[in-house]
């Protein structure tokens, strides 16, 4: 992967995460209901997977050019150790952990929205 590449998946994938967030803001239990739907999905775990070893390996390559090198490097071998977890504990763990999550209440989801929302700014601007 070029370092355009990279920084093009980054900041396509920070934008999605921004955009969900925000969305995720007005309807937390549409944005709750969907990633529950799609883990309930064969692809469900293999969509989780790819897309955190595709932002983990794209943070790497683009972070001597970032605004941040040392921080996107470290976030994108943490990704790629949160993908390789993912694998270990399994769809059973991340449904529970799904589940855990609805019972919230919508301001504390609205709060790790906010968190999904500063998290996107940081990967656009570091790579803007």
């Amino acid at each position: 992967m070029s370092v355009q590449v990279s920084q093009a998946v980054v900041l396509i994938l920070g934008i999605t995460v921004f955009v969900l967030s925000v969305w995720g803001m007005f309807s937390p239990a549409r944005l709750i209901q969907m990633v529950s739907h799609a883990m309930d999905q064969k692809y469900g775990m293999y969509l989780a997977v790819s897309v955190r070893l595709v932002l983990g390996a794209a943070l790497i390559i683009v972070a001597p050019i970032s605004q941040f090198p040392t921080v996107f490097y470290v976030l994108g071998w943490l990704t790629i150790v949160a993908a390789i977890g993912l694998i270990l504990v399994g769809r059973d763990r991340v449904r529970r952990f799904i589940a855990w999550f609805e019972r919230l209440s919508m301001s504390a989801v609205r709060l790790w929205l906010l968190f999904g929302m500063a998290f996107a700014g940081f990967l656009i601007y570091g790579v803007v």
